[in-house]
């Protein structure tokens, strides 16, 4: 059975490996996918449309208004006398009335409304930014992640082979009567780790290319293309200053239009304490509270309103300390962003040069293991090594071969949180 499950293995590599020359999918082909699958960044775009018609209202405030309005009222004690002479009382009135508006100064509320609306365009524009550096690292994450699985399940299948090539050896020598039956008790338990091991493995590749695939819209079970080696080279990154960063960053953008935001609900609350002159012009016809019967003439009306605040108990003082307190507010969290860009430069260019290290230092690691496992398993077929040195050979070998891996994984998430911390 775990003769089968290896063949069909190799039949999968061979596939995706010929695959491959065909249709790769690289990482910026897997951004892609997701980018243009992601539900979150649908939502976003979408917000920002609604800020974007919501600057546009926001305008309509500086422009006339027309507005047509109509009333009747019918007297219900004194229905009897609704065809009385002119002169005499009738039970009904109305009134009909278009009125056009005209804002003249509004004691600002206008252009801070204006440039509230403005600054929400922008900070829903910026949003969208910030959902793609997300969007991007998590993409990144779930492809490498993808790619070590394979990695790793190419590494339990060829564990798998070398114990299985070994307790060969040793089933053969056992049937002989040259060895005890110790050694092969031994290196059956091995045999049983070993498939176990690929068993696990292949479990955590399959969860791993479902989470793939549904991240970028695909069906859980859809065949996928050839992934990057998780051992390939990555471009080398653009090590950048703070203040670099720092402009290429759009939480820290939208600290600076916060700021602005703020001053202007400053302005849009202090208003109310401003003089505010608007002028109308209205025409209609209208019977008078009490109708008589008389003919209604058409009365054309323009008026000019002015209102001008006076005394308020010092609310406008008292207003404008607190918006300012606000705007205090948002200069500080600006500065709080700034330190924790600070901290997250600090912290993903060091993992750049840890992880180099580490893979250096796998990679010698993983070439110690080989050749040790290469020479006990030579001796112990000479009959020069025990059992034990064997099996710890072993042990040595694919736990090397994990650690390489994971080290590989670590400089590849190490390059990719950088890339989300410079916004790239």
């Amino acid at each position: 059975m775990m003769k089968t499950n290896i063949f069909i293995l190799s039949l999968l590599c061979i596939g995706l490996h010929a695959k491959a020359q065909q249709n790769h999918l690289s990482r910026e082909d897997y951004r892609h996918k997701v980018e243009t699958y992601s539900q979150v960044l649908k939502q976003q775009h979408l917000k920002y449309v609604a800020s974007v018609e919501n600057r546009k209202i926001a305008m309509t405030g500086f422009l006339p208004q027309i507005d047509i309005t109509a009333e009747g009222t019918a007297n219900l004690n004194h229905l009897d006398m609704w065809h009385s002479e002119k002169g005499q009382y009738r039970p009904y009135t109305y009134q009909a009335l278009a009125t056009l508006g005209q804002p003249l100064y509004m004691g600002g509320a206008l252009l801070a409304q204006k440039d509230m609306a403005k600054a929400d365009e922008l900070l829903d524009k910026l949003s969208i930014e910030l959902t793609l550096d997300q969007i991007h690292y998590q993409s990144d994450a779930v492809y490498w992640n993808a790619s070590a699985a394979f990695a790793m399940l190419t590494s339990a299948k060829q564990f798998e082979e070398i114990v299985n090539q070994q307790y060969t050896i040793i089933q053969d020598r056992f049937n002989d009567g040259a060895i005890s039956r110790t050694d092969l008790l031994m290196i059956s338990t091995r045999k049983k780790e070993a498939e176990l091991q690929f068993i696990k493995a292949r479990q955590n590749y399959t969860l791993a290319l479902q989470k793939l695939n549904i991240l970028m819209g695909a069906k859980p079970d859809a065949q996928v293309d050839s992934l990057c080696e998780i051992s390939v080279s990555c471009p080398d990154v653009q090590l950048m200053g703070l203040s670099e960063v720092l402009g290429r960053r759009a939480d820290y953008a939208s600290t600076d239009i916060s700021i602005a935001k703020s001053e202007a609900q400053r302005k849009a609350a202090l208003s109310k304490y401003n003089p505010q002159v608007s002028m109308f012009l209205a025409s209609g016809w209208d019977t008078g509270t009490t109708y008589m019967g008389q003919e209604i003439p058409h009365t054309p009306v323009a008026g000019l309103s002015v209102n001008i605040p006076i005394f308020r108990w010092g609310a406008r003082f008292k207003t404008n300390r607190q918006q300012k307190a606000y705007i205090g507010i948002q200069k500080l969290q600006q500065s709080y962003i700034s330190d924790g860009i600070l901290e997250e430069l600090s912290a993903a260019t060091t993992k750049l040069t840890e992880t180099e290290e580490q893979v250096k230092t796998a990679k010698e690691n993983m070439s110690l293991a080989e050749e040790n496992l290469d020479l006990v398993t030579f001796s112990y077929n000479e009959g020069k090594a025990s059992m034990v040195d064997v099996l710890s050979a072993q042990l040595s070998w694919t736990q090397a071969q994990t650690n390489l891996i994971n080290a590989y994984l670590a400089s590849k998430m190490a390059v990719a949180e950088y890339r989300k911390v410079i916004s790239e």
